[in-house]
């Protein structure tokens, strides 16, 4: 079965934990990741969880969002401000996101500060960035409300067991595909801004895999992209 690790990047509001707690509980979910959080003491947070203590006692507080990435096959990152210019804040909504998930996997769904969400460096890290649309008059949701509504919507997806029957793909294989089409890019030369080329990529990649790319078809497209990579490399030799 699939499993759902929540990380929270700084929070500023004690009670704002709590709360995500409460609504974790509520769906199913126990682990939780918390990196550099704002305030000074837990006992706000533990009040506010009420009978989802355990949750935030079993809870990893973490030094940096690296950290909190371990042992996760799919990096989710969440968002308010949607751009369409910003290769990092090019997102998917909640529920096309939730319908479409296959793999038998261990998710991460990362959220940020109450003031600012996730900073752009910190979207960069995640697989795939997640949006919940609402009213374009006031976008921005609490955060705890915010939570609630996604673990809602994963805990509905993960209830048809049926669907996540394929195991991820390795993030090193994800990774080395990454890296020979870089090299085809060099290969290829005169590419206008190879790095949001390669941001680009990556997240249609990220985007397409875990909606039902086995490791075998994975592996048979890396031994294409090598073969391109070779061929390239002759004419270019």
């Amino acid at each position: 079965m699939p499993d759902l690790v929540v990380i929270l990047v700084e929070p500023e509001k004690a009670d704002n934990v709590g709360m995500i707690a409460r609504a974790m509980k509520n769906f199913g979910f126990k682990r939780l990741r918390i990196v550099r959080p704002m305030f000074e003491s837990f006992d706000r947070v533990l009040a506010a969880a009420m009978r989802a203590r355990d949750v935030i006692e079993g809870a990893d507080v973490l030094a940096t969002l690296e950290e909190a990435r371990r042992g996760i096959d799919l990096v989710i990152g969440t968002t308010a401000r949607v751009s369409r210019y910003s290769v990092e804040r090019r997102a998917v909504t909640l529920r096309e996101l939730t319908s479409n998930l296959s793999w038998d996997a261990v998710y991460g769904l990362v959220l940020g500060r109450e003031s600012i969400g996730l900073k752009t460096e910190e979207l960069s890290m995640c697989d795939i960035v997640m949006t919940i649309p609402s009213s374009e008059e006031y976008p921005a949701l609490n955060l705890a409300n915010a939570a609630a509504i996604m673990l809602y919507e994963f805990f509905l997806a993960f209830r048809d067991s049926s669907r996540f029957r394929v195991a991820p793909v390795p993030r090193e294989v994800r990774e080395v595909m990454l890296r020979c089409l870089s090299d085809i890019l060099d290969l290829l030369g005169d590419v206008r801004d190879k790095e949001r080329a390669l941001k680009t990529i990556r997240s249609l990649v990220e985007r397409t895999f875990p909606c039902g790319v086995s490791g075998e078809e994975a592996l048979a497209t890396l031994g294409i992209i090598k073969a391109v990579r070779e061929a390239l490399g002759r004419v270019k030799g």
